[in-house]
């Protein structure tokens, strides 16, 4: 699942009590809900996105965040 929507990069997201709609941000100044069709492969997607990131010795992320999408 692909969002598109925002014109600059988001800065919060938060899910829904019931888990079937994500809220985000953006520097643009926008607000915008998405549904969420298959959150486990928006995990999925989400962690191989981050991959690189997490394990970049320049980071300077805890080993608590660095297995954050172990597992997954």
């Amino acid at each position: 699942q692909e969002f598109k929507g925002h014109q600059s990069g988001v800065i919060s997201v938060s899910f829904s009590p019931d888990g079937k709609t994500i809220a985000t941000a953006s520097d643009d100044k926008t607000a915008r809900l998405w549904p969420v069709r298959d959150l486990d492969r928006g995990i999925k997607d989400g962690c191989a996105w981050l991959k690189d990131y997490l394990h970049n010795p320049n980071v300077g992320l805890s080993e608590e965040d660095k297995r954050l999408c172990d597992g997954v």
